[in-house]
């Protein structure tokens, strides 16, 4: 139990500590820890990358050893996975085939993966328009009038629409983004402060 939660508790108390007084004070022997550990961060960072191409590899064989049939798209994933990885050891990412594999694979499908993002908005604002409530009225109508001022026709709809459109963008949407953007950085902060502090055991596995 002492290895499992109380080291970790401490290498994180010690390393959070570290950044706190790195960026409030200037102390050569503290800001060197700090700049050290952050180096660790990165370092640590691609073990983890390593880590999960291994539990993807994996989840995946286990998929194909019990019903190849059922999954040929973990098949797939398996035989483009060892391919790039191969290509990018023995070729170089610089090398034409490893391009190919960037061009020609890689980015139409992630532009299609995100493409069908297009989709799931137009369902989520269709369900969030319907004016059942005062709340949904104004943001029916907001919505109504921000899409009317950013497409040409909608000036000849409603005259008004380009300047509240900028309006709303502007005031409304700006405040509202940074009330969000204040809130997450204090839940942020309450978060890492019950990490550093011990008091969250799920982040080191204990329940």
């Amino acid at each position: 139990m002492f290895f499992k939660r109380s080291v970790p508790v401490a290498i994180a108390f010690i390393c959070g500590i570290l950044q706190v007084l790195d960026y409030f004070f200037k102390w050569g022997v503290v800001n060197k820890a700090a700049q050290e550990t952050r180096a660790w961060v990165a370092l640590v960072a691609v073990f983890a990358l390593g880590l999960g191409a291994v539990n993807v590899l994996r989840v995946h064989l286990s998929r194909v050893r019990q019903n190849p049939a059922k999954n040929a798209t973990s098949v797939l994933l398996l035989v483009t996975f060892l391919v790039t990885i191969v290509i990018g050891l023995t070729a170089g990412q610089s090398s034409k085939p490893y391009k190919f594999i960037f061009d020609y694979i890689i980015v139409p499908t992630g532009s299609a993966i995100f493409s069908l993002l297009a989709f799931y908005i137009g369902t989520a604002a269709y369900r969030a328009f319907r004016a059942r409530t005062l709340e949904a009225g104004i943001l029916l109508v907001t919505g109504c009038i921000v899409m009317l001022g950013k497409v040409p026709l909608g000036e000849k709809i409603l005259p008004f629409a380009p300047k509240w459109t900028t309006w709303i963008m502007e005031v409304l949407n700006v405040g509202g983004q940074r009330g969000v953007m204040i809130a997450g950085a204090i839940g942020f902060i309450a978060v890492s402060l019950r990490i550093i502090t011990g008091l969250d055991r799920r982040t080191y596995g204990v329940e």
